[in-house]
């Protein structure tokens, strides 16, 4: 075995999210952990998080010297527009100087405008399926746009739209805690016209002053199988949530309709062609059978792919899944392939080494293919706030004492480092 080269051009770095690392951030999720601290695995809240608003310059000057030469993060929304129509030029100054710093450390920054959160006025007036919520986005993105677009190529309008749907509005797992069908249909929509409406912003300005953009979304790639793929009844209760998980956005932004079972066709303006790329974020798959229990969910249960071993998160670790996803959207999508999140919840760092060799290796193979991919992000730097898992999942690259706030590189930082300071991807001992 020898180790397999990627691209010089090739973009490697790690992705992260405002809620997750900055603290001092108001906005729904923090509203919601305050009046829902049982809903936090392990309690916590992201109230300070690691301190990254304050501590963004050391951070990212600690990456750019591991060799990483390209760093994702997000812009809050709830910072840049406090109250609707009022921007706070202070928090765009703040999100202009860490591009500049990402730049300054030789990283080509990767901007998302929307991870998770939104301004607690927008949630409070109906959240993503506010009438005017896609206009107010548009908005919101052409200030970043000018604030920022002169240092930024890379943009990502909404970060998984289809599970902040799937969990705020069917679960009810994460805000608003809905458990409505109908509800997660209408986030749906208007997280579709709110993409649609944010890349017409971004492109329009861009045009306007002569720079090129790239958009995407963010997709969440989680492919549901059947747990017994010879049972016609395990294949027929997977197709489905497939479809509306995996697929759905997807072919709406193609064809630029809603399309059925979310919508009647209803074209929407500016959403085709409104990805210059496709972000992709890929950590698992699930296996689905029948649950007639289970009405809110169509009927389907969800489990780890039997046989494959598992994460901390309890999720299934299969490097092939990676390789199959970005042959198949490739061929469905046509686009260049960026890579926004990939990663593992490790609690003693034993399982990172190998998952990284593994799932760069299975990119390596696709781009040997044919396959358009331009760069991987490993989600995360820092361990932080995990959502509705709190501090209790550690995907991190770096341990963080949350009383000192020290940064502790853990053994698979400096694979990575070298992997990326190399362009090579090691072969398995």
């Amino acid at each position: 075995m020898t180790p397999r080269r990627l691209p010089e051009e090739f973009l490697l770095g790690c992705a992260t999210a405002a809620h997750q690392v900055e603290g001092g951030i108001d906005n729904d999720w923090s509203r919601w952990v305050a009046d829902h601290p049982e809903a936090i695995s392990g309690g916590g809240d992201a109230v300070i998080a690691i301190d990254h608003y304050n501590r963004y310059r050391e951070d990212l000057e600690q990456l750019g010297a591991m060799h990483h030469n390209a760093h994702r993060f997000s812009v809050e929304w709830a910072r840049v527009e406090p109250e609707p129509g009022t921007f706070d030029q202070q928090a765009l100054a703040h999100y202009a100087d860490v591009v500049r710093t990402c730049r300054r450390n030789r990283m080509e920054p990767v901007v998302t405008l929307q991870h998770f959160t939104l301004p607690v006025w927008l949630s409070e007036a109906g959240g993503f399926a506010a009438t005017d919520a896609p206009i107010r986005f548009a908005r919101y993105a052409a200030a970043c746009v000018e604030a920022l677009g002169d240092m930024v190529t890379w943009w990502v309008t909404i970060n998984e739209p289809t599970v902040v749907a799937v969990l705020g509005h069917l679960e009810g797992l994460w805000p608003p805690g809905e458990r409505s069908l109908r509800r997660t249909l209408a986030a749906l929509r208007g997280l579709l016209r709110m993409h649609a409406a944010a890349a017409q912003a971004i492109t329009t300005i861009s045009n306007h002053h002569g720079r090129r953009a790239q958009v995407s979304i963010a997709h969440h790639e989680r492919r549901l199988v059947p747990r017994n793929p010879a049972s016609p009844v395990d294949r027929a209760v997977a197709k489905v949530p497939d479809f509306l998980f995996n697929r759905w956005f997807l072919r709406s932004c193609i064809e630029g309709r809603v399309l059925g079972p979310v919508g009647h066709g209803e074209v929407v303006p500016g959403l085709a062609g409104s990805l210059t790329y496709l972000g992709l974020n890929h950590y698992t798959s699930e296996a689905v059978s029948l649950d007639l229990g289970a009405p809110g969910m169509l009927f389907a249960r969800h489990e780890a792919v039997p046989g494959l071993p598992l994460s901390s998160a309890g999720w299934a670790i299969d490097a092939g899944a990676l390789r199959r996803a970005l042959t198949d959207l490739s061929e469905e999508c046509g686009l260049p392939i960026l890579i926004t999140e990939n990663g593992v919840a490790d609690d003693h760092d034993e399982l990172r080494p190998a998952y990284l060799r593994d799932h760069l290796d299975a990119v390596a193979d696709a781009i040997d293919a044919g396959i358009d991919v331009r760069g991987y992000l490993y989600w995360t730097a820092w361990d932080n706030f995990e959502w509705a898992e709190g501090y209790t999942k550690r995907f991190g690259l770096f341990s963080v004492d949350r009383e000192t706030q020290e940064r502790m590189a853990k053994p698979s930082a400096a694979l990575f480092a070298e992997i990326c300071r190399t362009r090579e991807v090691p072969a398995a001992t």
